[in-house]
């Protein structure tokens, strides 16, 4: 009699454990697929960025000419303020240089042009820098906003950095 117990009560855990197994296959397993193609996508997205930035790249170091504008005391600009921010922040900026391309087709004339004339660039930089508050500020992001709104400025691509000279944020 003993031994017809413990075989219904372990056939009975195995019923249990089939049903929960079942369950577990059709409700988890689902959740888990869209977290895998989920974080899929992510990566692949993050891939064509890395590559799309080397992709542009077709300079080295040596190829840069480096244009210099120094301001004899350090230029303030005023920051966006913050929701629930009250307080007055800034960017002061000691200068700012501006990276060409030597290599590109149309170097000399916007290279000439800048340096003739770099009013124009400076204040579409210091447009860009104005546009954020303290807490969005992200110098990397800025720099390479500054150098897309130049090179459509100029419409062309030998502008390929800017750099910030002395920089300060309060």
């Amino acid at each position: 009699m003993k031994k017809n117990i413990l075989t219904v009560v372990i056939m009975a855990a195995t019923v249990v454990n089939l049903v929960l197994t079942i369950v577990l296959v059709f409700s988890v397993m689902p959740a888990m697929n869209k977290t895998s193609n989920l974080i899929d996508k992510v990566a692949s997205v993050i891939d064509l960025e890395i590559e799309s930035k080397d992709e542009d790249q077709d300079y080295t170091m040596a190829d840069l000419d480096p244009f210099t504008v120094t301001y004899e005391s350090k230029e303030t600009l005023n920051l966006q303020k913050d929701e629930g921010d009250d307080s007055a922040h800034y960017f002061q900026l000691g200068g700012l240089v501006i990276s060409f391309n030597t290599k590109a087709e149309d170097y000399s004339d916007i290279s000439d042009q800048i340096k003739t004339n770099s009013v124009y660039a400076e204040d579409t930089i210091k447009e860009t820098i104005s546009s954020y508050s303290k807490s969005q500020f992200d110098q990397a992001k800025i720099r390479t906003e500054c150098v897309k709104k130049l090179q459509e400025q100029y419409n062309t691509k030998c502008i390929v950095d800017v750099t910030f000279l002395s920089p300060l944020l309060s």
